[in-house]
């Protein structure tokens, strides 16, 4: 199974609602806390990733 497949089956298992203090979004998906991802992204802030690559992940 390749990377892709096999985190999007980990957002399935960690799929939750909305968190209330955020906007309606209808083409998100929001996942519970509990995967950690890996990712190699060019230079910037932690509130603004650019061009992001995954690398890996990992349930926490």
């Amino acid at each position: 199974m390749h990377l892709f497949d096999r985190l999007w089956k980990r957002v399935q298992d960690h799929a939750g609602p909305r968190p209330e203090v955020m906007k309606e979004k209808p083409e998100a998906e929001w996942v519970k806390p509990g995967i950690k991802l890996r990712v190699k992204h060019l230079r910037g802030d932690h509130a603004h990733i650019r061009h992001a690559s995954l690398l890996g992940f990992s349930d926490e």
